[in-house]
């Protein structure tokens, strides 16, 4: 591709490509005021060999140019009129790409020390909102590469149409996408002068009250609706289920771990009993947090699960947020593995055929213009509650390749605002990669809460005679 081919016809050019955030991006941007509230994940892959240096860092600076949002910085409006936006800047690659060597005996453990401190470290907001780790030294010649993104760029599913624009289907240079050339020299949008900025502020203040006012409006011409909105609204707000007494700290340390299993095997327990994949997933992390409470002596049963649930069309362009948050209680204390995944399947069903499910997202252009204390205490209110927070993407089906390299496996650690723990399960060719992130004050101790999870993913497993390898 070259530069007369244009701005909207380069490779990556539509991925979150709005000028500002939404309301609700402008809702978890300002909420990390309180740094307890960071909403920013770490992607692990697992490569087959390191690649060249001198080739991944020419792939990055051509996904730079080719994705407007990665050379882009926030600025946000101090009067809070408008949302925050994305200006471009100068992006150092020797800041946002770094290479590592691990110690000889540090292995995989050793990567997901690096990534749980990439994923405690705080971004540098006078930069774009990303950093790249290749760390070389794993067992049988394998590496590890690291990417931190800001959940205000796009959420998970945006995120691996990302992927499938960057990331090549085969080994070759012909095959990296950077070989059809760097869209250099790409018109750029004028920056808004100031009557400009007054009036799309006015605007977005006028979007913001008028939302309100259409739901009012709603309410009238259909009573019925209203009144079903009303009734739904207390049970999407309030938390269901009891939080548990031994997550309830919470700190700024962060811990991750990791599990894997075969999609199509996941898939056959879940369809043994009637429920879905993301049944069985959901039921193998709520059945961990269940033995994990009875490794410590600690009665449980059912706990404050937050599940996302998808709001994309194929009509959405790629990136940006495109989800409802919605609450379950989550059966940490139902022993049976099958019952469990019962009583999951019903209440997720349950919860999104809620009318009032996006309400967060419906009233966030007037939250995320609350004085920072407000918003950041009401945020805090529901996220503390949190036991888990859990999420299922899928991912890529095709073989994916970066600067030579092919990626095996593909683990995501999901951010952890306010709440014990995120985890997040990617499926990559055929694998289920669960990445589990933690709070460690909420779980001081990471590796049993880890082997009560792979305990509980065997038993899901188990129910159609497949147990995990």
């Amino acid at each position: 591709m070259n530069a007369a081919q244009g701005r909207d016809t380069a490779p990556g050019a539509s991925w979150s490509s709005g000028r500002e955030m939404t309301d609700f991006e402008a809702l978890m941007w300002r909420a990390e005021a309180d740094p307890r509230l960071r909403s920013h994940g770490v992607l692990l892959d697992i490569l087959d060999h390191a690649p060249d240096p001198e080739r991944l860092r020419s792939a990055h600076a051509w996904a730079v140019q080719a994705v407007p949002r990665l050379r882009q910085r926030v600025v946000d409006d101090p009067l809070r009129l408008r949302p925050p936006s994305w200006r471009d800047t100068e992006v150092d690659l020797n800041y946002h790409l770094t290479r590592v060597r691990l110690a000889a005996d540090a292995g995989v453990a050793g990567a997901l020390e690096l990534a749980a401190a990439l994923h405690m470290s705080q971004f540098d907001v006078a930069r774009p909102l990303w950093q790249a780790m290749l760390v070389e030294g794993l067992p049988d010649g394998k590496a590890a590469y690291l990417l931190k993104l800001h959940h205000s760029m796009s959420d998970g599913q945006g995120i691996m149409q990302l992927f499938d624009l960057l990331y090549a289907p085969g080994p070759d240079p012909a095959d990296d996408p950077s070989w059809r050339g760097a869209p250099t020299g790409l018109d750029e949008e004028p920056e808004p002068t100031a009557a400009d900025e007054l009036r799309g502020a006015l605007g977005v203040a006028w979007r913001a009250v008028g939302g309100a006012g259409g739901m009012a409006r709603r309410a009238i011409a259909d009573p019925s609706e209203a009144l079903a909105y009303a009734r739904s609204l207390p049970r999407v707000l309030n938390l269901p289920g009891t939080p548990s007494p031994l997550l309830s700290e919470r700190s700024l340390g962060r811990r991750v771990r990791i599990l894997e299993c075969s999609l199509a095997d996941l898939r056959a327990a879940g369809r043994a009993v009637g429920g879905s994949v993301n049944d069985a997933y959901l039921a193998a992390m709520i059945g961990g947090l269940g033995r994990y409470h009875a490794k410590h002596g600690t009665p449980v049963g059912d706990l404050p699960v937050a599940l996302p649930v998808s709001t994309r069309t194929k009509e959405d362009v790629a990136g940006g947020n495109k989800f409802a948050g919605a609450f379950i209680a989550g059966p940490a204390g139902e022993a049976d593995p099958a019952r469990r995944i019962a009583l999951i399947r019903d209440r997720v069903r349950t919860v999104r055929d809620e009318p009032a499910l996006d309400f967060m997202g419906g009233t966030s252009g007037l939250t995320s213009r609350l004085p920072t204390p407000v918003l950041t205490a009401m945020t805090l209110r529901v996220s503390s509650g949190l036991n888990l927070q859990a999420s299922n993407i899928p991912g890529m089906t095709r073989p994916a390749y970066l600067a030579g390299a092919r990626i095996e496996r593909m683990f995501p650690f999901g951010p952890v605002p306010g709440s014990a723990m995120m985890a997040t399960m990617v499926t990559h060719e055929g694998t289920c990669c669960i990445g589990v992130t933690t709070d460690h004050a909420a779980v001081p101790d990471p590796d049993l809460l880890n082997d009560c999870m792979r305990a509980a993913l065997d038993e899901v497993l188990s129910l159609a005679g497949k147990p995990n390898d």
